[in-house]
């Protein structure tokens, strides 16, 4: 039988639905209910599961036997309207009983997010028009001989702080007045000695190459990185999403649980960052939540670029990061069940990177 439902939509895509269920729906749930209390209840004289209602009733309170009776209710038909409706929900809904009587339907409120609905531009060409408005000079992918030798100083530098530590165990930290790095004399010389030291290289010349490459390389992240943030800031710009606020509300907690881990990375405890900084944590979730829309927002439009592509992550390299995350964080000495749900989760996160790795060649090689 259908459920006799009406829905309203309210902003940032979230539904109201006002929900009447027979009056036979609420007498099966109350004698799920009694059922439940009558073998949970002990009372002298009678055995558990044989205790008659009336006294049961008396014992509990008809204001709690409904109470439990809609829980009842709500768990065995609330998913199977939306079903019905077919709304794609998020999160917790929000549920107020309007109406609640024996011999009579009961009715209900509930407000909850779905999925938002939008259409997507033309991504193919606004990641066009993007990777074409990145201007590279040719010195943007080379190494100038200034930046080997800063890179070759540094690693001097680092050589000799070491060395200083290791022959003066008693010095501790970086605060100390007895080596000055910016003399030249305290630096170690630049020869192929050195070279040999600095990371097992034949010589100077495959030292300075290397570091050669390695800021070329880092020059070619850095273009490829500066090229996806102009495609997804233009996507963001160009897609109109009414989104729901639990989903930025959930952005900002991953950002705020991200930012709290690296703090505690240094060594500092976050409640002194707090002092540090001088904010409270609903201030730095004020800060984050503009970023965290955006990166919401962006998610949303990755999925649905995914789905209209049919794009799907490599299974071979999804399971092999799943197998690595749970020897990394130890996930195999949790219980069988909390393993399968880490699991799950664990599948989901490293999916969902794979799939915006898709989405992003995709779009670069438009």
């Amino acid at each position: 039988m259908p459920y006799e439902v009406k829905i309203k939509k309210l902003p940032k895509s979230e539904v109201e639905l006002e929900v009447s269920l027979s009056a036979e729906f609420l007498t099966f749930a109350r004698k799920k209910a009694v059922s439940m209390f009558c073998n949970s209840l002990d009372i002298a004289g009678f055995r558990k599961g044989h205790i008659p209602e009336n006294i049961v009733v008396e014992k509990v309170g008809e204001g709690k036997i409904l109470e439990e009776a809609v829980d009842i209710l709500l768990k065995e038909h609330f998913y199977k309207i939306i079903e019905q409706e077919k709304l794609d929900i998020i999160g917790q809904p929000k549920i107020s009983i309007t109406k609640l009587a024996l011999g009579n339907p009961v009715e209900f409120k509930a407000v909850f997010a779905v999925m938002p609905m939008f259409e997507l531009p033309d991504y193919r060409a606004l990641a066009k028009s993007s990777i074409i408005s990145v201007k590279l000079d040719k010195k943007d992918l080379e190494a100038s001989e200034k930046e080997i030798e800063d890179i070759l100083l540094q690693i001097r530098k680092n050589k000799a702080h070491i060395d200083f530590h290791k022959n003066n165990p008693e010095e501790k930290g970086h605060d100390h007045q007895k080596l000055d790095l910016e003399k030249e004399e305290n630096l170690p010389e630049l020869d192929d000695e050195f070279a040999k030291t600095a990371g097992n290289f034949k010589n100077l010349d495959e030292l300075k190459q290397k570091v050669k490459e390695n800021i070329i390389s880092e020059k070619k992240i850095r273009n490829i990185e500066k090229k996806r943030a102009l495609i997804m800031e233009e996507l963001v710009k160009n897609t109109k999403i009414d989104l729901p606020e639990i989903l930025i509300e959930s952005e900002t907690e991953k950002s705020l649980a991200q930012m709290k881990d690296d703090i505690t990375r240094t060594g500092l405890k976050f409640e002194d960052y707090l002092v540090q900084v001088k904010k409270s944590e609903e201030d730095l979730k004020k800060d984050l939540k503009e970023s965290s829309e955006k990166k919401a927002k962006i998610q949303l439009i990755f999925n649905k670029i995914a789905e209209t592509e049919k794009l799907e992550p490599n299974k071979e390299i999804l399971e092999q990061e799943v197998k690595h995350l749970k020897e990394h964080y130890g996930a195999s000495d949790l219980s069988r069940e909390a393993l399968a749900k880490w699991e799950a989760n664990a599948r989901i996160y490293v999916a969902t990177i794979l799939l915006n790795s898709e989405v992003l060649r995709l779009l670069e090689n438009s």
